[in-house]
């Protein structure tokens, strides 16, 4: 069962290298517009580095459904449940 919890961190570290911005300041409600240069260019690689690093492949209709860093989370967790997402790379 994912850990929503562990989830976050890893995404918010991720998103912190990326940003260069505080990882322990990025909670699930917070929003691209909550983090400066978080725009559309930067939302694409943040996904690339997210699916490279944990090892997973987001559903290409999945990502434009993104709002918040919740929303990031909870994707990880369902590829991480679903065993044709896991390893896809």
């Amino acid at each position: 069962m994912p850990n929503k919890t562990k989830t976050l961190q890893e995404v918010a570290a991720i998103i912190g290298e990326e940003l260069s911005c505080d990882p322990a300041a990025i909670e699930l409600a917070t929003a691209a517009d909550d983090i400066d240069g978080w725009d559309s260019l930067a939302h694409a690689r943040l996904i690339l580095r997210i699916e490279t690093d944990l090892n997973l492949r987001f559903p290409g209709n999945k990502l434009f459904d993104l709002g918040c860093v919740g929303d990031i989370v909870s994707l990880v967790d369902d590829c991480r449940t679903s065993p044709e997402q896991t390893n896809a790379l």
